[in-house]
């Protein structure tokens, strides 16, 4: 390809660039309808600019390496913002999003299709030159001279909106901006927005910190009002097979088993008197749907079991003498005979999308599994979802009623009869709700250390103690 078609095809698509995606957002969309971009879409739209700017260079000077090199990483830097917007938003219910949408899509979408088109032009230019590069520059053209004039004009418009709007260093801008306007009284500048990393992980204002199992903190602020209290009738050692700390506790009375889930992702079959293993594995936490961190375990049947991670991500499992593990080499680390996979999948929750989770029920009469949020300082909820067991999507959610200073730290939840039980680590009561969801009757329990888990044994509730290489569990008369 000769300099001159090579200078004509890069001028229209810098212009078509800077007049379309960018003109239409500054003076449509902005000055026309009042739209005003907030951080993410002022990171695209300068993505967009400076790629504008790179192919006036190639443009004046010819397609030079350095100026491809700088266009690709500059395009991918705007492809990866497109998508850092969109992933917020873009599983969102149909129609909804943020800013106005154009033929359906919202903007934030449309810049990934920007960024990836502007790739595949780089690319297509690039196959085009042949052997060698084309770094001869054109003669200065009326094309040339509309496209950095217009180039000028969208630049200047967009140095007003963005002073005026999102104001000098060091002011950003808003996450969720309001109405474009020139009203003094109606400008907000913003500091409040700046990126920060916390506790080492990247999302930032979104981090929600992990619990750990092993060293929660108990709380006497989180005990609610209560008048009674249940006093240990019996208390059995786990087996010292198993390994960290025990966070899962479940019983099943026809087929006499108890289940164990521990944090370092071991699930155990266990007889009825607690002391022998009959078959344990280890879940492989690394691929496939990642399950790490243990969080509960019930019984949704004779034998199976489903187990919970404490982000939601959920197996289904279950006792089968004849099952051999070297089938299951891509389910199970190790591990004994006797246990198969069933299903891997993940809760979606609403109200507790953002909340960590620390048991799981069974409700057989309902056919649905019940989990409870950890309330933590940025998402301060206490949540009590309920995903049905035959398509595994959320039923309902409700905020439970506590009357307590502080929101209690739940790690066990049983189900009997139109009463949920939760376990209150934090203040080490058994919490009563009732079928509001309120809670409207706590007992204190005596002796426990770390309650971890909670399952119904009879007319007896069963708490484990948990601490690594000690786990025990204490029985309690309801």
């Amino acid at each position: 390809m000769n300099e001159i078609n090579l200078n004509r095809i890069v001028s229209v698509a810098a212009l078509a660039l800077i007049a379309l995606p960018v003109g239409i957002a500054c003076i449509i969309l902005g000055f026309g309808m009042g739209d005003t971009p907030c951080i993410l879409c002022w990171q695209e739209r300068t993505a967009m600019v400076l790629v504008s700017l790179i192919s006036l260079f190639i443009m004046r000077y010819g397609l030079k390496p350095k100026y491809i090199g700088a266009l690709v990483l500059t395009a991918v830097y705007g492809l990866w913002a497109g998508y850092r917007h969109s992933s917020a938003h873009i599983l969102r219910d149909i129609g909804q999003g943020f800013g106005p949408a154009i033929f359906g899509v919202h903007t934030y979408v449309w810049v990934i299709v920007v960024f990836a088109v502007i790739l595949l032009f780089a690319g297509a230019m690039l196959l085009m030159q042949g052997d060698k590069l084309n770094e001869k520059p054109a003669p200065w053209s009326l094309l040339n001279k509309v496209t950095i004039n217009t180039f000028l004009v969208i630049i200047a418009f967009n140095i007003v909106q963005a002073f005026t709007q999102t104001g000098p260093f060091p002011f950003i801008g808003q996450s969720d901006p309001v109405r474009m306007s020139f009203d003094k009284d109606k400008i907000i500048w913003s500091t409040g927005n700046w990126p920060s990393f916390d506790k080492f992980s990247v999302r930032g204002a979104f981090t929600i910190e992990k619990p750990d199992f092993s060293a929660m903190t108990v709380n006497t602020d989180s005990k609610a009002s209560s008048h009674s209290q249940l006093t240990q009738v019996n208390t059995v050692a786990l087996p010292a097979e198993i390994e960290g700390v025990v966070t899962g506790l479940s019983y099943n009375p026809q087929s006499e088993l108890f289940a164990v889930v521990s944090s370092d992702n071991w699930v155990y079959f266990l007889g009825k008197d607690l002391t022998k293993v009959l078959a344990k594995v280890r879940i492989d936490a690394a691929f496939s749907t990642e399950i790490s961190n243990l969080a509960g375990v019930a019984f949704d049947g004779d034998n199976s079991v489903i187990l919970t991670a404490d982000h939601k991500s959920f197996a289904r499992v279950e006792f089968d003498p004849s099952a051999k593990i070297a089938d299951y080499y891509a389910n199970f680390m190790a591990g004994t005979d006797g246990v198969k996979e069933l299903k891997r999948g993940r809760f979606e929750t609403a109200r507790a999308k953002y909340n960590y989770v620390g048991d799981i029920a069974f409700d057989a009469a309902k056919q649905e599994y019940l989990m409870v949020t950890l309330p933590v300082e940025k998402r301060n909820n206490l949540v009590l979802a309920r995903m049905s067991a035959n398509d595994l999507k959320l039923n309902s959610e409700a905020v439970i009623g506590i009357d307590a200073k502080v929101l209690p730290q739940v790690t066990g939840v049983a189900v009997d009869g139109e009463q949920v039980y939760l376990l209150s680590n934090s203040g080490s009561q058994l919490l009563v709700v009732d079928s509001n969801n309120q809670v409207i009757e706590a007992a204190e329990l005596t002796g426990v250390s770390n309650p971890q888990a909670l399952t119904l044994v009879g007319e007896q509730l069963a708490v484990v103690n948990a601490a690594e290489g000690n786990n025990t569990v204490s029985f309690f008369n309801k």
